[in-house]
This record gives C-alpha cells, sequence and structure tokens, in this order.
C-alpha cells in the first residue's frame, strides 16, 4: 500500500489524517488514518460506499469537507455515530470555532441558522458544499445500516411539519399537469427539512450589465478571438464550440463519455451529465444546426484525442463507451479545472474587447437571454400581434427540454431581470450626451482648446496572445496580512508594493 498525505493548510486539522491507497483489486480503494495511525472506519467506509452513487468529482469534493469534520470530531471526543442531539451540538461547536460562524437558534423550529462572518475561512458557496457532504455522509452510512439514528441534520419538527403538510394537502396523488393539486411537487419537495440552514438573504438573479447588447457583443468578440487563436488548442475550442452552442454548464461537457457523445447514433445530439443527475447521463444537448461544432470536435478527435489515448486507440468507434471523450495530455480524464487553467491562461489576452469580466458560467446567461430575445421576436414582440400566451407556453418547453430544470419558475428570473434593459439603455443615452459636452480636463496650462469634443471609436485591434493586461489589486490591511501569511507559509518571499516600486519594477 502508499501512504499519501494531503497537503497542510492554514487553520485545517484535516493535514492530521493520512491516505493510504490499496492496491488494485482491493475492498477500498483508500484507508484513513488518524494521527494515531488508527484507521477511521466511517470515513473509510462512506468513501466505498459513496463510489457508485454518483460522480467521482462530488466524491472526492465532499471528502475535503468530511476531513475536516472526523478531524474535530477526533479533538472534541464525540463519536460519529453518537445520537443526534449530541451531534448536533458538535456540528454547532464545528461551526462556531472551526469556521468561525454565528449561530443562530430558530426558536420553535428546531433549527440554526449559520451566518458567515469576516473570520469566515470557506465562501458562502463552499458552507454549502460543507452541509451538503455532512448531509450525505449520514445518509448513505444510515442507508447501509451503519448508523442507527434518524439523520441528525434533518429537523424532526420540521420533517414532521413537512409529512403533515403532504398528509394535509389537496389531491396530493394528482400530477402536476392535472391542476388540482394544492401545489406542485416540486413545491413539496423543496419544504426545508434542515437543522443546519445558511442564511440567504436574497436569491440568485442574472446580472443585468452582462444582459445589455454592448456585454453581449464583446462576450461574442472575446470567444471568437480564443475560436480563431493558433494558440488555443483543439480540445479547448471544442469545449468552447459547445459551452457556446448548447448552454450546457462546463461539468457537463469536460465530464462527456465517448457513448454520451456517439448517443445510440444519434447525429447532433448528446447525453451528459446533468446537476443532480448522480451520474447518470440524462440530460440531452442539442448542436446539430451549428456544423463548427461538428468541426472542431472531429479536429479534436482525429488530430489531438489519438495522442493521449491510453489505449492507443486512433479511431472514436474503438474506444469503450465509458471512456471518457476528452482526456489530458497524460492521458487522464479532462476536468472543469484543467479548462479553467487553460481559459484564464488565454482569457487576459483578449479580455480588453469586453466591457466587463466574465467567465465560463457567463456563456450559459448568454445563452438563456439571447434565446429568451429571439423567442420574443419570433411571437411578435413589438406589435400588435404579440402571441404572450405561445411565448409563455415555449419558454417553458425551452427550460425542460434544453436546460433541464427542475423548476419551471427558473427562466422567470432571466425575464425579469431584462425588465431593467430599457432603463440602462436610456442611462446610456444619457451619458454619450454629456460625452459630447466640452469639459477642460487636467491643469489650466494644459487647458485643451475651446472647440467641440469629437467622439470617435477607437479602431479594435486583436491583442497578440502574448499580451497581458495591467491587473491593479486593491486590498484592505486586514486582506493584505493574510495574503502575507499565506505566501510565508507557501515558502515564497513577501514584499511590499512600495519595496518593488523603489528598486523600479
Amino acid at each position: 500500500m502508499q501512504t499519501t498525505t494531503p497537503p497542510k493548510q492554514q487553520g485545517d486539522t484535516s493535514s492530521q489524517i493520512r491516505r493510504v491507497r490499496g492496491q488494485p483489486g482491493d475492498r477500498y480503494d483508500l484507508i484513513f488514518l488518524d494521527h494515531q495511525d488508527r484507521i477511521i472506519v466511517p470515513l473509510t467506509e462512506w468513501y466505498r460506499l459513496r463510489k457508485e452513487q454518483g460522480p467521482e468529482s462530488t466524491r472526492r469534493t465532499y471528502l475535503a469537507c468530511l476531513q475536516s469534520y472526523f478531524a474535530f470530531l477526533a479533538e472534541s471526543g464525540c463519536h460519529w455515530d453518537a445520537a443526534p442531539e449530541q451531534l448536533r451540538q458538535t456540528l454547532m461547536t464545528f461551526y462556531r470555532e472551526r469556521l468561525k460562524c454565528h449561530i443562530r437558534p430558530q426558536r420553535g423550529m428546531d433549527t440554526v441558522e449559520i451566518i458567515l462572518t469576516r473570520e469566515t475561512p470557506l465562501r458562502e458557496s463552499t458552507l454549502k458544499v460543507m452541509r451538503a457532504a455532512l448531509r450525505d455522509l449520514y445518509l448513505v452510512m444510515k442507508e447501509a445500516g451503519l448508523y442507527a439514528f434518524a439523520n441528525p441534520l434533518s429537523s424532526d419538527v420540521l420533517v414532521a411539519l413537512k409529512r403533515e403538510r403532504e398528509r394535509m394537502l389537496a389531491n396530493k396523488g394528482a400530477p402536476d399537469q392535472a391542476g388540482i393539486r394544492g401545489e406542485t411537487h416540486e413545491q413539496s419537495r423543496r419544504r426545508p427539512t434542515a437543522f443546519l440552514r445558511q442564511h440567504q438573504p436574497q436569491g440568485w438573479k442574472p446580472e443585468r450589465r452582462k444582459e445589455l447588447a454592448d456585454v453581449r457583443e464583446g462576450i461574442h468578440k472575446v470567444i471568437n478571438a480564443m475560436l480563431d487563436s493558433e494558440v488555443v488548442s483543439a480540445r479547448e475550442k471544442a469545449v468552447l464550440h459547445l459551452l457556446q452552442s448548447t448552454g450546457a454548464r462546463i461539468h457537463e461537457i469536460a465530464h462527456m463519455t465517448v457513448g454520451g457523445y456517439q448517443n445510440t447514433g444519434m447525429a447532433g445530439q448528446a447525453q451528459v451529465m446533468n446537476k443532480g443527475s448522480y451520474g447518470r447521463e440524462v440530460k440531452t444537448i442539442y448542436f446539430a444546426h451549428n456544423p463548427c461544432v461538428q468541426v472542431a470536435l472531429n479536429v479534436y478527435f482525429e488530430q489531438m484525442r489519438p495522442l493521449h489515448d491510453p489505449e492507443g486507440c486512433r479511431r472514436l468507434s474503438d474506444v469503450a463507451p465509458d471512456a471518457p471523450l476528452f482526456l489530458t495530455e497524460r492521458g487522464t480524464p479532462y476536468s472543469p479545472n484543467v479548462f479553467y487553467w487553460h481559459w484564464y491562461r488565454h482569457y487576459l489576452s483578449w479580455q480588453t474587447l469586453c466591457p466587463v469580466r466574465f467567465s465560463p458560467h457567463d456563456l450559459r446567461h448568454l445563452f438563456v437571454t439571447e434565446y429568451l430575445i429571439k423567442l420574443k421576436q419570433a411571437c411578435g414582440a413589438g406589435t400588435a400581434s404579440f402571441d404572450a400566451e405561445k411565448y409563455l407556453r415555449e419558454r417553458e418547453a425551452f427550460g425542460k427540454t434544453i436546460m433541464a430544470w427542475r423548476s419551471i419558475h427558473t427562466i422567470d428570473m432571466y425575464d425579469q431581470s431584462r425588465e431593467g434593459e430599457a432603463v440602462f439603455s436610456v442611462l446610456a443615452g444619457y451619458q454619450q450626451d454629456l460625452a459630447q459636452r466640452c469639459y477642460a480636463i487636467g491643469s489650466p496650462q494644459a487647458a485643451l482648446p475651446a472647440k467641440p469634443c469629437v467622439v470617435t471609436q477607437a479602431t479594435e485591434a486583436e491583442p497578440r496572445p502574448n499580451q497581458e493586461a495591467t491587473v491593479v489589486w486593491m486590498h484592505d490591511e486586514e486582506t493584505l496580512n493574510w495574503i502575507k501569511s499565506m505566501e510565508q507559509q507557501a515558502g515564497q518571499p513577501w514584499e511590499t508594493v512600495g519595496r518593488r516600486e523603489e528598486r523600479g519594477e
């Protein structure tokens, strides 16, 4: 067996847990040991059971969270399989002392609210993953018969209220299409039962600025520059084409399999793993009407993928259906992290073509926004013959079929965010009028001549691939101290900006 130790992180006692890698064919891929070289049985068993219950990336992410939890259990002397009442007290202590969160009990609800502070070492999204990992641990272990109590991450009061609500619900057995059920099945499913609840001041909404015409055009310019560049590899170009033309998430594209792409001979569409599908390829993406997508894929399959195939297969038809479609240069499965590394390496060269910074996930929002614009135009928007019922009907079908959203109300947020576009358009016109006025800018000695200001459009010169944009970072003293401590731990020399300026760098 091969022993591996995870890298040490600031404020993270999970480094006390060591990993022993099993041999091929062993029952356990990894065995986890504490600081006294004793096997952490529940973590080792959970890792084995979780292998068949979702994608490998989810298991690795949850593992990173659970290592911190088990290290804290060892320090506090609490057993992982204790009664829910005892575990909940330990969980609150874990969030309060280790994650530096405020804990606010909800009276009469048998729940506590988690509130981030400035000292919390994790982001809000990472805290959500932490809660999901803890809940998953006890769900898996209880299903396997290894935990004898109810899930401590679920509130007994809220579970009882949800059951009573479902029992009293009018026409509870009717489908949503019947229109007689007291609430939709999605609303029933989303009724909260969690013991730990994270404070959420407001739900997610698309950023309006990124939906305006100039930003949308700028995003297309950046993507087109990447697709036309010779320094971007054929693999990243194929992924970009799929993201731009299908509106899929990056992990859905990166984790595509050969069988999902071949899709039993259905050209122009592929099966991918949707969010929350537990590793099953249940979502269909469509790209038949954009021939550039298939051309980019063929270039990758013929020129690049055979060089990295671990089996030496030259043709895609010879590859196993469950093999990854995209490969790294080492022949390992492609991942979103690999794509992001290449993305930000090239993005800086062309970011000036767009008035705002954006990420690959914004291509998904761009896809939805521009589809709704075209759909409104097709339904007669701006004319007396606008068919509002047809628009709503086809908009809902788009959300279900193309985007595979579980909630029919998700697309409402995109439509609501577009209501402010007229406000920004009027503001842009007003600011353009101000730009036509003449103002003296600078010192009196360098006053501008008294003549009307003429605004000319700058020539759009495509940046060279090796051209880097200057990035100025402004932090408060607390953040600078944190960066200094992190760099010192990593063994990197710390020096202030002033010292660099003294040397003329």
